[in-house]
């Protein structure tokens, strides 16, 4: 491990990033005021360090990999990154997550340790990185901390971000942003990006062109691992079918998956009114799986449906799956398991593509081998190559509907769902690719 150097200055980036974490710990009380919820991830990152410091890293293996996502989702899609890292190397793990529910996340990537990162400020990123002398540090996505490149930088670490993913409205691309981190995308020693459009983006953002490679995103080789071993005998698939009603008679099963209220209140008009003519409720049977299942939304979304006569309960109540109505509605109200709730159904839709509130994932599905539907609000690359691909279907909210009808005919359905998953195939192998890229990088 090289000493720490001195000598190299922050940069713009840096003392931004200092700033803001300074001045969230000056207010930390204040703004637990008024969002507690906030007021305490402040206060987790204020004891990270320490946190940090009470960790046995080493265990076994002279190789230490930092993984830092902002979320469950990042964090989720580095998993076969890491584990093809694995195969190459013995090595333990360390993971930080901005968000809470990067804990979501922990169960696939198997940490030695993990929790909150520390404070974006040298004093506390270079006693971090003094502590747990990674071999890599590796940031999922885009989620970059200037002050962890930085004291990176000072110990003679390398740095890597992987799934590089760039959105065409990210506000990261703004000049202003452009301006205060370039330097910190400049300090990244290998990047791979999700596609060319990706790559081209991050070079704006100030990455350099020799450290750049496109390897694809890793999220494909996820969703199609969790398909696939959710469809194994005895697996979740499985489960599932029994706990279930069973299909209309001649029917298809819909899975709604991370919707919001616009989703669900389209899904049931839609069942309501707008094909009365060849009404859907006799050969369609709809389960509902909220993006935030609490249980005032689960609440609500029950007594909407009972409201307009249809027979509704929620999943962890169906104690008895024939006490439900073969058309009636399911609310999946357990989390973390809709990527193998996908797996049970005929047709998938998937929220977020209607008023522009964020398109989800339409990766899990598209593994589960079934037609994908979803609004056409929205500005996903991997959505748009589906559609392409002719495994996913786009359409407004009015014509919903219209899409729906058009895979009632199972031989059309099986043909769009064996597109979709051969989608995924296509786009399969990032993460093998992507940890020879990392495994280039060891300091021998």
């Amino acid at each position: 491990m090289a000493r720490i150097s001195s000598a190299r200055p922050m940069n713009r980036g840096e003392r931004v990033s200092a700033a803001a974490a300074s001045l969230g710990t000056t207010l930390q009380s204040v703004i637990a005021f008024t969002r507690s919820d906030v007021g305490k991830q402040i206060l987790d990152r204020r004891r990270a360090v320490q946190v940090i410091e009470s960790w046995n890293t080493y265990q076994n293996s002279d190789r230490l990999v930092w993984l830092h996502g902002s979320s469950a989702g990042e964090l989720l899609g580095a998993t076969p990154t890491i584990n093809a890292l694995r195969k190459l190397e013995s090595l333990n793990l360390v993971v930080t997550h901005f968000s809470p529910s990067g804990a979501a996340a922990l169960d696939h990537l198997q940490p030695e340790n993990a929790g909150y990162p520390p404070l974006d400020r040298p004093s506390d990123c270079n006693r971090a990185m003094r502590t747990l002398q990674p071999d890599l540090l590796v940031f999922a996505k885009l989620d970059v901390w200037p002050g962890l490149i930085g004291a990176a930088a000072r110990f003679g670490i390398p740095c890597a971000l992987i799934n590089g993913v760039v959105r065409p409205d990210s506000s990261r691309l703004g000049p202003l942003n452009r301006w205060l981190f370039r330097q910190t995308y400049c300090g990244l020693d290998m990047v791979g990006a999700a596609d060319e459009r990706d790559a081209s983006r991050l070079i704006s953002l100030g990455v350099r062109a020799d450290v750049l490679h496109v390897t694809g995103d890793a999220a494909f080789d996820l969703a199609a691992s969790r398909a696939d071993r959710a469809s194994e005998p005895g697996g979740w698939k499985h489960r599932f079918e029994t706990a279930l009603p069973k299909r209309p008679k001649g029917g298809i099963r819909l899975i709604a998956g991370s919707t919001w209220e616009e989703d669900e209140r389209t899904l049931l008009d839609v069942f309501d009114d707008v094909v009365s003519q060849s009404p859907v409720n006799s050969w369609c049977q709809l389960v509902i799986a909220p993006h935030k299942p609490s249980e005032a939304h689960v609440g609500r979304l029950v007594a909407d449906c009972r409201m307009r006569g249809r027979p509704c309960d929620r999943f962890s109540r169906l104690s008895n799956p024939k006490a439900l109505p073969a058309n009636g509605v399911i609310v999946f109200d357990e989390v973390g398991r809709l990527a193998e709730l996908y797996t049970a159904g005929d047709v998938a839709y998937v929220g977020g593509g209607l008023k522009g509130k964020g398109l989800h994932n339409v990766l899990e599905p598209a593994s589960a081998g079934i037609p994908v539907l979803f609004g056409d609000e929205h500005d996903r690359g991997d959505a748009n190559a589906l559609v392409e691909a002719g495994g996913g279907i786009t359409f407004p909210r009015h014509a919903f509907g219209e899409g729906l009808i058009r895979i009632k005919d199972v031989h059309h359905r099986k043909l769009i769902g064996a597109r979709a998953r051969q989608f995924i195939e296509d786009g399969s192998g990032a993460g093998r690719r992507t940890a020879a890229l990392l495994a280039q990088l060891w300091s021998d």
